[in-house]
């Protein structure tokens, strides 16, 4: 007897689009703070930033959320894999064609970088309920 496929759901691409949410909520006021600091140069630089890394969390929510869909732990794990190398080129790619650019401020754009990613992802943490039985975002989330 063949057993029943149970519906997955994309847990991985759910928690990706609310980072993005998160990320958009705070744009506008990080965007403001960086032109604060660093004049036009630095408003770009965060914007820059926050591009890259909510593009970061797209790529990695909807590649994770395919490759668990097919019921593949090897699958996954590559997936995974590959999809962590090919942040990390978007994120040096990103660096290196920025360096040197009079229109944003680099320093500023490096800072940002790393502050998005890592609050963004405390944020998210309060967000997501890790359990078995209830993966994903917690009840009551939009």
């Amino acid at each position: 007897m063949e057993a029943l496929a149970q519906p997955t759901t994309a847990y991985e691409r759910d928690i990706a689009r609310d980072l993005v949410k998160h990320g958009l909520v705070v744009a506008p006021f990080a965007v403001a703070f960086g032109g604060l600091l660093n004049g036009w140069a630095g408003a770009v630089g965060v914007a820059a930033a926050l591009g890259v890394v909510l593009l970061n969390y797209l790529i990695a929510g909807s590649t994770q959320s395919w490759a668990a869909s097919k019921d593949s732990p090897g699958l996954l794990g590559g997936i995974v894999l590959v999809s962590l190398i090919a942040r990390f080129v978007v994120v040096i790619v990103a660096l290196s064609l920025l360096r040197d650019r009079s229109f944003l401020h680099f320093q500023t754009f490096g800072i940002a970088l790393v502050v998005s990613h890592l609050g963004l992802l405390i944020w998210e943490a309060k967000s997501v309920q890790l359990s078995l039985a209830f993966p994903g975002l917690k009840p009551g989330k939009d």
